[in-house]
């Protein structure tokens, strides 16, 4: 016979609720160390899900944006080009332009760094659930 346990990491299992299967043994060592009520460890347990989807959600959408690389705005060398405002490029990621209804546009020589601060601003659209392309 089954024990509550087993039919629990089953019925995970059998949701696809990956997560929680992996974290379980985890989560209820933190309760029973810290008396947490029934309620709170649901929760724990269920923010390990939403965090990997969250996760998964970002990585997707990046992805959809089809950028041509992988670089953030931590990624630029700020000294290196000391003509770019750095607050003014941080500014944008904050996407308060786009609520705003502005457009950005980067001129510059060629080597100046604009293709690397667009795709960190649009990778930066991405983590935050804008669809970007």
């Amino acid at each position: 016979m089954n024990s509550s346990y087993n039919k629990l990491i089953q019925n995970l299992e059998y949701l696809k609720l990956k997560q929680r299967m992996i974290h379980l043994d985890e989560t209820i060592d933190f309760m029973t160390n810290n008396q947490l009520s029934f309620t709170d460890t649901l929760i724990k347990l269920t923010d390990y899900e939403i965090d990997m989807k969250e996760v998964n959600m970002v990585k997707s959408m990046v992805k959809v944006g089809a950028f041509p690389h992988f670089k953030e705005v931590k990624d630029f060398d700020f000294d290196f080009q000391p003509s770019i405002n750095k607050q003014q490029i941080l500014d944008f990621t904050t996407l308060r332009f786009i609520e705003q209804k502005e457009n950005i546009v980067f001129l510059g020589t060629s080597g100046v760094g604009k293709t690397h601060l667009a795709t960190a601003i649009g990778i930066a659209a991405a983590k935050k659930r804008t669809s970007t392309y």
